[in-house]
């Protein structure tokens, strides 16, 4: 089968559900497809026999299909108009590869982004694996990244397998967290084009927030490392008034530290 999944930033991902089987030492069963356009130029159809390889001896991607071993049973893949997940637009921006589900709301885009906020490379918050993100966004205990720091113990210990010591230890992360930098932040918010090393810079320059959420396009290029690209998605994300909503929960939530300081 050809699946989609929905990323942090909408971006909807094609993936090749294949029948198990060994790659580079271990057991294969899911690939990647990248995007629309890949999925047409090698003329892969849900049903065919595939080549597939490790990219970088990690990542599975199918490599071309094998229209010989074909018997008139497979069917031409089309990207979907709604989003599995939410039902919002799902929309290819001309020029781009990659289409995105256009859902404010939308809970896959929530989880990722929250698995994100929560990684090694930006808050480093142990305990908050994908399966706890899943089991907090399903009681509706959080909505975005800021309610992560209006985690309540009682609130915790009520979830499923979840024990005294679990909770106490995953709002010990949390009040640890609360010390990160600026950069890290930052990188967590993941704003499109956005990566560890453009945080990082960003949080050189401006050491608050509010300083970065009042720059223009014109004033962030004038930094010799951040171009075009990353100032417009700066601007963007931090004038999209639910964006806005988020930053000012985690500026009530947060110490100062975080926020003002590299």
């Amino acid at each position: 089968d050809i699946i989609v999944n929905v990323g942090r930033t909408g971006a909807v991902t094609p993936t090749a559900v294949l029948q198990p089987v060994r790659v580079a030492g271990s057991t294969v069963s899911r690939a990647t497809l990248h995007n629309e356009d890949n999925i047409r130029d090698k003329d892969v159809r849900i049903g065919d026999s595939v080549i597939i390889q490790k990219a970088g001896d990690v990542i599975p991607e199918v490599v071309r299909s094998l229209p010989e071993k074909r018997n008139g049973s497979e069917r031409i893949f089309k990207m979907p108009e709604v989003c599995p997940d939410c039902g919002s637009e799902v929309y290819r921006e001309p020029g781009e590869a990659v289409a995105r589900c256009l859902g404010a709301t939308c809970p896959s885009q929530l989880r990722e982004g929250i698995i994100h906020f929560v990684s090694r490379d930006a808050m480093n918050i142990e305990g908050l694996g994908e399966a706890v993100v899943g089991q907090l966004i399903e009681a509706g205990l959080i909505h975005d990244v800021s309610d992560l720091y209006a985690l309540k113990y009682e609130d915790l210990v009520k979830l499923d397998r979840f024990g005294s010591k679990s909770a106490q230890n995953l709002l010990t992360a949390l009040e640890n967290s609360r010390s990160n930098n600026l950069s890290r932040l930052l990188f967590g918010l993941g704003i499109r084009h956005v990566g560890a090393g453009a945080a990082r810079e960003l949080a050189g320059q401006y050491r608050s927030i509010d300083g970065l959420i009042e720059a223009s396009v014109e004033e962030l290029t004038g930094i010799s490392t951040i171009g075009t690209k990353i100032a417009e998605s700066v601007v963007k994300y931090f004038h999209e008034p639910h964006n806005q909503a988020v930053i000012a929960r985690l500026k009530e939530r947060l110490r100062e530290a975080v926020l003002d300081l590299n």
